[in-house]
């Protein structure tokens, strides 16, 4: 039995790691069903969606494609969505391992009292700013591999100097707040959501780094199933401040709870706000996560349109959704197009997302010609499906 953020105890049990993200989660689905003894019938009352939906899903003829409805059928079961898409991932490859043991470095250093400074960075700040820019360079290319390697450093570091008396306080402390919600985004994405929890516990923003803690933290809650506590959270942010980080994060917390309209006004609003590509492409993204929420799959294409000049990461996003938008339509060859073009703009990123894995899955399955089928079979290789 894990803990919940507000010290409520959760039924879920904790995530296991024996392959079973090759499931889908239709599949797993059915067993926590039966597991519960709930009918599907019930499972539809308590979820808020069509009982042939969740018949459908778990006899494979319907995917989970939107994140509103893994926390439907999360929430319907008692479970959190981490029990339905089986994370986090067994390794599948270096890359994919090294992420995974960066969990083991960030769970240290929450629990060590003091935790180790490189002996390159023990001059003080020597380093500190460019591995910060090394961060902001691998969140907006989704290499999660950088990001395992450089973040258990870079919080090393950073919390020795924000205990030193020598230092530029607001500097290290805006470098600090950004290098904890990095990884607890990271664990976020991994799956490791309590440890996450943890790290943004600690990280106590008091510097004026563009909400990026409370963003985050917004980010989490959403994921766990919590989309009304999400929002309940990000209005107590605006109260500080409306970064376009915090207005998206509470847009897509909005959406997810089936709020359109109070999500639509907050990305109105961050697209006032927008300044420079990086805001500009994070809105795009938000704008086109919102609309699947709701199945305007045409409006998840509109997005689809922006620059390519995007970052890889943002980029991969778009990309990812415009896939699923074609799935939904039948557009199974363009479906496979956009999503190897999201595996291409971010690799790792993309492989390691519950919702792309189903996607492939659902492409897999629905394949209409030996060509794509064979792309489909290389491509699962990759992902580590089977």
């Amino acid at each position: 039995m894990s803990t919940e953020p507000d010290g409520h105890a959760s039924t879920s049990v904790t995530p296991t790691t024996d392959h079973e993200g090759d499931v889908p989660i239709g599949h797993r689905l059915a067993q926590w069903r039966n597991r519960r003894g709930i009918a599907a019938s019930d499972l539809a009352r308590s979820s808020g969606l069509a009982e042939q939906l969740i018949i459908d899903i778990e006899a494979g003829r319907d995917w989970v494609d939107r994140h509103s409805v893994l926390c439907s059928l999360a929430g319907g079961l008692r479970l959190d969505p981490l029990d339905l898409t089986g994370q986090p991932y067994t390794p599948h490859g270096e890359q994919h391992a090294t992420v995974r043991a960066a969990a083991w470095h960030l769970r240290r250093h929450l629990f060590h009292s003091a935790p180790h400074i490189p002996v390159a960075w023990q001059k003080g700040r020597t380093g500190l700013l460019s591995a910060a820019e090394e961060v902001r360079d691998a969140q907006a290319t989704g290499d999660e591999h950088a990001l395992a390697l450089t973040l258990p450093p870079l919080l090393a570091v950073a919390d020795h100097l924000v205990r030193s008396q020598d230092v530029d306080q607001p500097e290290v402390v805006a470098v600090r707040n950004l290098a904890y919600a990095a990884a607890a985004g990271l664990l976020r994405r991994l799956g490791y959501r309590d440890l996450a929890w943890g790290l943004l516990h600690r990280a106590h923003p008091v510097a004026d780094d563009g909400q990026a803690v409370e963003a985050e933290e917004v980010r989490l809650l959403t994921s766990m199933g919590m989309p009304g506590a999400a929002a309940d959270r990000a209005e107590q942010h605006f109260a500080a401040a409306r970064s376009v980080g915090l207005l998206c994060a509470a847009a897509f917390a909005h959406a997810s709870a089936g709020q359109r309209l109070h999500a639509e006004h907050l990305l109105d609003e961050a697209d006032r706000c927008a300044s420079g590509a990086e805001e500009a492409a994070e809105v795009t993204v938000a704008r086109a996560s919102s609309a699947m929420q709701f199945g305007a799959w045409a409006e998840v294409w509109e997005q689809q349109e922006a620059p390519a000049s995007m970052p890889p990461a943002r980029r991969a996003d778009v990309l990812l959704l415009a896939a699923g938008a074609s799935a939904r339509r039948g557009r199974i060859n363009q479906a496979f197009d956009l999503l190897a073009a999201a595996e291409k703009a971010a690799a790792l990123y993309i492989r390691l997302d519950p919702l792309a894995r189903e996607l492939l899955r659902a492409l897999r399955a629905r394949a209409r010609d030996a060509d794509s089928a064979r792309e489909l079979e290389r491509m699962a290789g990759r992902f580590g499906v089977k």
